[in-house]
C-alpha cells in the first residue's frame, strides 16, 4: 500500500519536469509565437461624393496582378483576376484572400454595360489588425471620381 502514494509522487514529479522543460524550450528562442490562423484584405471602393446616383449600375474589379480569391460582401465571389458587382452604396468592399495586389482597375459601368468611368488604381495598403510580426488583414481604398 505505500507504493501507491508513492507512484502517485513521481507521476507528479515527472509532470512537473515535463512542462517546466516545454516552457523553457518554447522561451529559450526568443521568437514572437504567431497564432496559427489566416485573414483577407478588404478593398474599399467608393464613388467620389459628385457621382449622380446609379440605378442598376455595377462595379467591376480587375487585378494587374493575382488577385486571389476575391469574395463581395453582398454576395458572388470568383477565384478569377476580375469580379462584377452591382452598385448599390456608392461603396463596395471586396474581401481579398491573403494577397494584395499593387494595383487594380475599377470600372464603373451603367445599367445598359456602358462604361462611365475607369481608374487604374495604385493600392497603399495598410495594416487594420494583426502585427508586424505575425502578419494581419490589410485594407486598401481606391476612389473613383465621377466621369
Amino acid at each position: 500500500m505505500d507504493e501507491e502514494p508513492a507512484t502517485s509522487w513521481i507521476a507528479l514529479g515527472g509532470c512537473v519536469v515535463a512542462a517546466a522543460l516545454a516552457f523553457v524550450a518554447c522561451s529559450a528562442g526568443g521568437s514572437t509565437v504567431c497564432p496559427a490562423i489566416g485573414w483577407s484584405n478588404a478593398l474599399v471602393v467608393e464613388l467620389a461624393d459628385d457621382w449622380s446616383r446609379l440605378e442598376g449600375g455595377s462595379l467591376r474589379i480587375e487585378c494587374s496582378s493575382r488577385c486571389g480569391y476575391l469574395i463581395h460582401e453582398d454576395g458572388p465571389s470568383t477565384d478569377e483576376d476580375a469580379l462584377t458587382v452591382p452598385l448599390g452604396r456608392g461603396r463596395e468592399v471586396f474581401q481579398l484572400d491573403m494577397t494584395a495586389p499593387d494595383a487594380v482597375v475599377v470600372t464603373v459601368l451603367a445599367a445598359d454595360g456602358t462604361e462611365l468611368a475607369e481608374v487604374d488604381a495604385d493600392l497603399d495598403w495598410h495594416r487594420v489588425g494583426g502585427s508586424e510580426d505575425c502578419g494581419g488583414p490589410h485594407e486598401a481604398t481606391v476612389v473613383v471620381p465621377a466621369a
